[in-house]
């Protein structure tokens, strides 16, 4: 399947926080009117890292290759659900410990019964080629402490391009059950979408490739690999509020396309107005 591709980024004033763009949809995952940790979801149980200043992000020579021409691939463009690897009920069917091959149709099963509850870690939409706009992007691991309910960020993908083929750190890579393969794969850079007046920096990355293509009852299913990462650095304001320096959030992920209402569109992350 042919892939589809490229870029760039959208700035606005500071302001306050607003509602999270899918709170009436995900009706099962809305906060109770009280302030909760980042780790009460079963979907959110990303591996927490010691803070540290993300001055220097996540770099991988090789996925930054130039390309003279597009890479062949499977279609990476459109909204999808992220699933953390780290999710026990996720990770132990796709790869049992009766054996060393992964169950890519077991675990599309089991990510279809929690995405049918309206249920995800992330979710992200990758615009068409050639990437006039950027990439959107939330992620229940990255929230504004300042909130009375926590919101996720509204995250832009930046600098998105296809690459022949995706490589990830050895760090990168610790995060995955298994290797990811080698394969043609899109990358970004991950920033807020718009500036924050109590954030002083954000950065990471996101890389994500095709992973497995099956077929249920005739129908075409897909799984896509992937690492994000979103490291913040809180300004003067949250700190003096007893917010800390920031957060950081780094997982591998598998990833579905969103699912479709009874007319065909697609239910996922809403464009950013």
């Amino acid at each position: 399947m042919p892939a589809k591709s490229t870029r760039k980024t959208q700035s606005a004033s500071k302001r306050a926080r607003s509602p999270d763009r899918n709170a009436n949809e995900d009706k099962t995952t809305t906060a109770p009117p009280q302030k909760r940790s980042k780790t009460d979801s079963f979907l959110v149980n990303a591996s927490k890292e010691e803070f540290v200043d993300p001055g220097v992000t996540d770099s991988v020579a090789g996925s930054e290759r130039s390309e003279s021409s597009e890479p062949e691939s499977p279609a990476l463009t459109g909204r999808f659900d992220l699933y953390m690897m780290d999710l026990p009920f996720l990770s132990k069917v796709y790869l049992p410990a009766s054996t060393s091959e992964p169950q890519y149709e077991d675990l599309y099963q089991a990510i279809l019964k929690v995405q049918t509850k309206r249920d995800y870690t992330a979710r992200c939409l990758i615009p068409e080629s050639p990437f006039i706009t950027d990439g959107q992007l939330v992620s229940r691991t990255s929230v504004d402490a300042m909130e009375e309910i926590l919101m996720p960020f509204d995250i832009a993908i930046t600098d998105l391009k296809l690459v022949h083929e995706l490589s990830f750190s050895s760090t990168e890579r610790s995060k995955f059950v298994s290797p990811p393969q080698s394969c043609p794969g899109i990358t970004g850079r991950t920033q807020l979408a718009e500036d924050h007046c109590g954030i002083q920096s954000a950065s990471g990355v996101f890389r994500m490739q095709h992973a497995w293509t099956g077929a249920v009852d005739g129908q075409d299913i897909e799984i896509f690999e992937g690492y994000l990462s979103f490291n913040v650095v809180h300004s003067g304001l949250y700190r003096r509020k007893g917010h800390g320096g920031g957060s950081n959030s780094a997982f591998g992920f598998w990833a579905v396309r969103a699912r479709r209402d009874a007319n065909g569109k697609e239910i996922g992350l809403t464009d950013r107005k």
